[in-house]
């Protein structure tokens, strides 16, 4: 374990997966320039992202393994990440 193990916030792994979720569906998006994140409010996607979680706990995909089984925290993490993210990334806001 590095030191900086313990800076870490606890369910960072997890949230890490529910963004990559998101992402992959659209409900949120990357910025090409900054890299940064931006939640365009696209609530009609949710419904894929959760069938999108759902098929990887159906595959027994690894990047899901961390939630043993626990489907109902995946689905609950796929909306509360969103409430970290602005409508605009850093460089729109920057203008």
């Amino acid at each position: 374990m590095g030191i900086f193990e313990f800076f870490r916030r606890p369910g960072a792994d997890r949230d890490r997966v529910a963004i990559e979720i998101d992402l992959a569906t659209g409900v949120l998006e990357e910025c090409p320039v900054c890299r940064g994140l931006s939640d365009k409010q696209r609530d009609d996607l949710l419904p894929a992202a959760d069938l999108e979680a759902h098929r990887r706990f159906d595959k027994m995909d690894p990047s899901v393994a961390m939630f043993n089984g626990d489907r109902d925290d995946l689905l609950r993490r796929l909306r509360s990440v969103r409430d970290g993210v602005n409508y605009h990334c850093t460089c729109m806001d920057a203008g």
